[in-house]
């Protein structure tokens, strides 16, 4: 496993928390911070909750964006490009960097040449844990869900908790803030990507599931699993633990039983979800049993069995915080997801459009389980994400797409990544064909729109699935139709 990439020391983190704690510099003055990679879901989490707390706030991106306004309309100055000039005439107390700015950026070099405290995003959220009650939701699928759920619930319980949510939730926004309340909870995701969920010491922790990802980090499995290990260790209470998922039940047994409560389908879970009914308005009931004792029937608006597995996540936490069943269900049951996440973009009597960022086989499986249930014809629209990715899990790509009426397949998006001689869409639409299963293979993500035209028609669910911005895609063609272009009609 390659070490965690980071320019922080512990006295940068230090210096960092004492910011925190005083609400003061040096001379005396309101923290002022400077936030590299600005525009990124991670950066701007951390611009939000220092602008909350009454920080000057000031960072870059290499352009502009709904982010990067939000921000703005805030307070925060912000910076198109990563020149050292940034950092010349407004003078910083802390920096903070995105993993997706590279380490030779001009910015970078030259708070480095300034000696001003520098933490990776992971480092400076979880100090920002540090001076709360704190929740982390860590696991290889479902983590924005969960924490967006946890947090929707919360505010439902009249708890407010500060949050840093790893994507947009439609019912709440901006996706990170400090706590509104005394309960002085934060609810956080912890990024296994990057080895950084080590930086967290919570109080609370859900995993939600273990899963191959990331090889081009872990590069075996048992990293993996030692990091998770790990990451139990630092947690002070109980964890929360996917009782259908046998890796995150293999490490419970072994090294935290005594503090892993389970939940799922599972009939030996601490926590069983049975499922009952699919909602004809959509969503779904389902029935929750404490060691084998009801508590209730609840309800999600949220397709597929993995949503009702990551909201007994949910009601188990709560239950064991003391909240009674019938407001724990009240706080649940109107939340819609998060962004991206099996979001409707459209729907008429011929069409729906759906986006969701699921770029994983065992995400695309879930996603395409519950789309299905709704019934129509299936057309799905899918971006691999990663050359690592695609190169290392090729075969589990090859035949996670079944069930899938209609396949249309794009190039890679490198997500910074360089490319991987011979590994491409191409290759992966090869691997699927070579399972028996029709694919299109699109070189160019411009003709996405064309093509999904010229193939779907009236009565068609079309799925726009990936982690890049295939989603510029989804939107586009939503746009369209909403707009009244005929499509194949």
């Amino acid at each position: 496993m390659q070490e965690k990439q980071t320019y922080g020391n512990r006295e940068d983190r230090a210096v960092f928390e004492t910011l925190l704690k005083t609400g003061r510099n040096k001379e005396g003055s309101i923290p002022r911070a400077y936030l590299s990679g600005i525009g990124g879901i991670g950066v701007s989490a951390v611009a939000h909750i220092l602008l909350d707390a009454g920080w000057s706030v000031c960072g870059a991106d290499i352009q502009a964006s709904r982010v990067t306004q939000e921000l703005g309309e805030r307070g925060a100055k912000i910076y198109l490009g990563h020149s050292a000039d940034n950092l010349k005439y407004d003078p910083v107390d802390v920096a903070v960097y995105s993993s997706a700015v590279r380490r030779d950026s001009q910015d970078i070099l030259e708070i480095q040449h300034q000696r001003i405290p520098l933490l990776h995003r992971a480092e400076a959220l979880a100090s920002i844990l540090r001076q709360y009650r704190g929740i982390c939701v860590s696991g290889m699928h479902g983590k924005t869900t969960v924490s967006s759920l946890l947090v929707c619930a919360l505010n439902g319980l009249g708890a407010e908790p500060g949050y840093a949510v790893g994507g947009s939730c439609r019912q709440f926004d901006p996706h990170a803030r400090i706590s509104r309340t005394s309960s002085h909870w934060f609810v956080a995701e912890a990024d296994e990507s990057d080895g950084s969920l080590l930086d967290y010491f919570p109080e609370y922790a859900f995993i939600l599931n273990i899963d191959r990802d990331h090889l081009d980090y872990y590069r075996s499995d048992e990293r993996i699993g030692e990091t998770f290990v790990r990451f139990a260790d630092q947690v002070q209470k109980q964890i929360f633990c996917c009782a259908d998922n046998h890796w995150v039940m293999s490490l419970r047994a072994q090294h935290f039983a005594d503090r892993g409560i389970t939940y799922g389908f599972h009939p030996d879970s601490d926590y069983q979800a049975v499922l009952k009914e699919f909602l004809p308005q959509g969503g779904q009931s389902f029935e929750v049993l404490r060691h084998g004792k009801s508590l209730g029937d609840f309800k999600i608006r949220l397709m597929g069995e993995h949503n009702v597995c990551n909201a007994a996540a949910v009601i188990a936490l709560l239950t064991e915080l003391g909240y009674s069943s019938r407001d724990i269900a009240d706080s649940i049951k109107d939340f819609t997801g998060a962004r991206r996440r099996q979001e409707l973009l459209f729907s008429n009597e011929s069409y729906r459009i759906i986006d969701d960022y699921g770029h994983h086989p065992a995400e695309i499986r879930a996603t395409i389980r519950a789309v299905k249930r709704q019934g129509g014809r299936l057309l799905v629209v899918f971006q691999p994400h990663r050359f690592s990715r695609t190169q290392m899990l090729l075969n589990e790509f090859s035949t996670c797409f079944e069930g899938v009426d209609q396949l249309l397949l794009t190039d890679v998006y490198a997500a910074s990544e360089n490319p991987i001689p011979g590994v491409s869409g191409e290759c992966m639409a090869q691997a699927i064909r070579a399972r028996g299963q029709q694919v299109e293979y699109l070189q160019h993500l411009e003709d996405v729109g064309k093509a999904v035209e010229r193939i779907s028609k009236p009565g068609d669910v079309i799925l726009f699935l990936g982690a890049g911005d295939i989603t510029r895609q989804a939107h586009q063609y939503a746009d369209g139709l909403r707009k009244g272009k005929a499509v194949n009609e």
